[in-house]
Order: structure tokens, then C-alpha cells, then sequence
């Protein structure tokens, strides 16, 4: 590769290093073990000297957004790799945010972080700006700007209207190489609705083409996606999913120019062109998937266990929203907001009645709201994120309109953890009420609608 030509090398899943003379910034480094409480893995793992080569030679580490496939603490936290990262001196480059949640992970580690105010074109050097953009609740995008090169990295952006598309275009200029997520990544349906999950892998290359009609790439590199359902829960969502090879034939017929890497190579990124081995080396990765690795839940949480994390899960809860006010809402049954809920533990062969007040009780009711293990409801309890977490993994059965009210229970801490919180300040405060209740369809809305853009 030409030292003073920007060259790009493919990593693994989200994760690629853009490199300009002595400048290089790697994106979302994750390269092995499971993610998503036992629900993705990734179709290649990554040799661990060839990730400490990597890190050799990074300035830069951007980190998209807080989920674990683009963030991963259990990677950073390796003491080889701390101390490489530390050595190295590699500065992170993470989106400014209210709950400086991952700034303050990541000081705590002992990493030097920018923390990047948004839309704002930021020198790092001589030779280099970016531009942080946030898209939605949580997901940024990165524009990178070398002397010979424009660079777009979507990963996993909802950037799907063509309104905003067009109004994004005219925000970041001009763009050489584009890189953007290619299938769906969460929940799509129960596994009998097969139609839903071919309209929504059909809709992510529509996104793909809108995109590129808009933002006029010379190139576009998809990625972001090469993860399977690995969960015995939901492994029968990769049937539907985009592949690498379809992605690239159907974007080629769009008169569209693909390139899809594989980990480790490295070209010019002026100058991208797709060798037939790369296809190859993902088209066998594909049709030999029935024989990775399948995750499974093994450990049965008693209801007293249950229950118990329940109280510091209310008591998180409550910490940041409202009693008072969940009660009121409650008592408003148009809005379906924070009801009881039937859960049946699978591993339990019971049936119980939640409550976000009062938790957990064996019911005898033949309704159920949603199918799930005793592990997945612990993980909800215990983490904020965790309801997040269930909707992207799908280790879990229920109807479309049994999970509308199951979110409007169980999304209070997804919200939270967005920095939403509904508590007595707000009271009188009927547009933020509206605000938050808009959020909170919208969260429902991006699991449920086929046609979403995933996480």
C-alpha cells in the first residue's frame, strides 16, 4: 500500500483500519466470544497476534455506539490488550453523550478519550478531520476526511428516509468510500413468520441503494453484519438473512460498486476493487453455519433469585423514574403503560404474573404476553439495558401485539439508560411527558416495524 494514499484494511464484523500516511483509526474492535447474553457470535474469529499486529499500528480507536458488538468492555479489559492499547498510547474517539457512561469507562480504565462534540468537523492532525454525527437514540456515524479521501462510516445508523438522507448529504460533503450495515440484526418476528424477516433483509438493500443514490459514494462497503444468531433460541433467524454474496449481486444489478473484504486484507481506497476469494471466503463461512458453535441458557434462575434481583431492579427503577407517576399512567389503560405481564419461563414450564411494583408470582392464567428463559429475565432485572438487550438477541416468543405490551413495561430501563427518565420533575411538563412516551414508541416501533433499521 502507498504511504501517502488512505488505504483501508477489513478487520472483522464493524470493525476496519483506515490508515493515511501515519495516521490510522480502527473502528468497533470486537473480534471474539459471544455478545448479546449468548445470542451473536461471529462468523470469523480473529487470531489474537494478528489483533496485537493491528493495535501496533492504530492511533485512533473510534467506538460507535454502547453495544457490545461495536463497544466491548470484555475486549478492553484484557489485560494483553489494555496494556497494549496503554502502550501504544492509542487515544479513543467516542460521541458526546449526557450519561458519559462510556467516557467514564474508559477514563476509569486509564485510556486517553476525545470526547467528540457532535457535528462538528474536529482536527486530530495535520493530515486528518472527523465529523461525529448521532443518528437516533444512541448510534453514531463517523466522517473521515485525508488529503486523498472522504470516508462515511454508517455501521449501523437508521439512516433509511430519503429526507434525511438528502439532509445529511448536505451536511457531510462529499463522499469517496461509504460503509454501511447489510442485514438485520434483531428481533423480526416469531420464528412461523418467515414473510417479515425477507421484508426487512429485503429492505436493508433498499437502504443500501437509497443511501448510495443520495450520498453518491464511488464505492460502498458493506459490513457490520457478519454475525449469526447463535443461540438454539434463535438460530433459525440467519435462514433469512442477507449474505455477503447476495448483498454484493443484488447492489451490482443496482449498477451500485460493492467491494466486500475479508479479515485482513488491505487496499488502496482510491483504487477498491472485489477479488473473487473474499466472496469465496464468506460464501463458505455461510454454507458450513449449521456446524458453529450454538450458545444456549444452562443455568435455571429460581423465582426466590428471581425476585430478589427484582428488588434491585425496582430499586434502580425508582431511583430515576417516578412511582408516583408509573402509578397514574398505569391507572390510564388507553395508554397500556406499565401493565402486568404473563411470563412464561421455558426452563421453568411455569407461568407468572410480573409487575414492574411488585414483582414476580406464579399465575395460573392461560394468557401469556411472552415466552423467554429464566435466564434472559434475570439479565433484564440486573442491567438496564438488558430489555435492549432481549429485543436484539430474540431469544425470546411472542405475538407482535404481546410484545407492544410487553415493551411499554419492561423498556423503562432501555429508556433510562438513554438518559430518559420519568420522574416527578417532568410532571408539569406536558411536551417532555409527550417526548417520552414518543420515545417510547419509537422504541417499540424499531423492533416491531419489518421495514426498521437495526441496531
Amino acid at each position: 500500500m502507498s504511504k501517502n494514499k488512505t488505504s483501508i484494511e477489513f478487520i472483522n464484523h464493524a470493525s476496519v483500519l483506515l490508515t493515511y500516511n501515519q495516521t490510522s483509526i480502527l473502528s468497533d474492535p470486537w473480534y471474539f466470544n459471544s455478545v448479546f447474553n449468548k445470542g451473536w457470535r461471529l462468523l470469523y474469529e480473529n487470531e489474537t497476534n494478528y489483533i496485537e499486529n493491528v493495535l501496533d499500528r492504530v492511533n485512533y480507536i473510534y467506538i460507535s455506539h454502547e453495544h457490545p458488538d461495536h463497544f466491548n468492555p470484555q475486549f478492553l479489559s484484557d489485560p494483553k490488550i489494555k496494556e497494549r492499547i496503554l502502550g501504544n498510547k492509542i487515544k479513543f474517539l467516542f460521541q458526546e453523550t449526557r450519561d458519559k457512561r462510556v467516557l467514564s469507562f474508559l477514563k476509569k480504565m486509564g485510556f486517553d478519550v476525545q470526547e467528540c462534540p457532535l457535528d462538528r468537523m474536529i482536527k486530530l492532525n495535520h493530515e486528518t478531520k472527523i465529523s461525529i454525527s448521532r443518528h437516533d437514540f444512541y448510534d453514531s456515524s463517523i466522517l473521515i476526511k485525508f488529503p486523498d479521501a472522504s470516508i462515511l462510516n454508517l455501521n449501523d445508523c437508521p439512516l433509511r428516509d430519503v429526507k434525511d438522507i438528502k439532509k445529511f448529504k448536505k451536511k457531510i460533503g462529499k463522499v469517496d468510500l461509504l460503509l454501511t450495515q447489510f442485514s438485520y440484526a434483531a428481533w423480526k418476528g416469531p420464528e412461523s413468520n418467515s414473510n417479515l424477516r425477507l421484508s426487512s433483509a429485503k429492505e436493508k438493500i433498499q437502504n443500501i441503494i437509497d443511501q448510495n443514490k443520495f450520498l453518491q459514494p464511488k464505492t460502498v462497503l458493506p459490513f457490520a453484519s457478519y454475525i449469526y444468531f447463535s443461540n438454539e433460541m434463535n438460530f433459525y433467524m440467519n435462514k433469512d438473512s442477507n449474505t455477503p454474496i447476495k448483498i454484493y449481486e443484488q447492489l451490482i444489478k443496482e449498477k451500485i460498486n460493492p467491494v466486500i473484504l475479508k479479515p485482513g486484507e488491505i487496499q488502496d481506497v482510491d483504487c477498491l476493487k472485489q477479488n473473487r476469494t473474499s466472496l469465496d471466503f464468506w460464501s463458505n463461512l455461510m454454507k458450513n453455519l449449521h456446524n458453529n458453535k450454538t450458545d444456549k441458557f444452562d443455568k435455571n434462575i429460581s423465582l426466590d433469585n428471581l425476585n430478589c434481583e427484582f428488588l434491585n431492579y425496582k430499586k434502580k427503577i425508582f431511583k430515576k423514574n417516578s412511582l408516583f407517576i408509573v402509578k397514574v399512567l398505569n391507572k390510564i389503560k388507553f395508554l397500556n403503560l406499565f401493565q402486568n405481564i404473563n411470563i412464561y419461563l421455558i426452563d421453568h414450564k411455569k407461568n407468572y404474573n410480573f409487575s414492574i411494583i411488585t414483582g414476580l408470582v406464579e399465575s395460573n392464567e392461560g394468557k401469556i404476553d411472552i415466552k423467554m428463559h429464566s435466564e434472559s429475565l434475570y439479565f433484564i432485572l440486573k442491567n438496564e439495558f438488558g430489555y435492549d438487550t432481549l429485543t436484539v438477541n430474540g431469544c425470546f416468543e411472542s405475538s407482535f401485539d404481546k410484545f407492544n405490551k410487553v415493551s411499554k413495561t419492561l423498556a423503562l430501563g432501555s429508556l433510562n439508560s438513554m438518559g430518559i427518565n420519568l420522574n416527578i420533575f417532568i410532571i408539569f411538563k406536558a411536551n417532555i411527558i409527550i417526548i417520552f412516551l414518543k420515545k417510547l414508541r419509537a422504541f417499540i416501533n424499531k423492533a416491531k416495524s419489518p421495514t426498521s433499521l437495526e441496531y
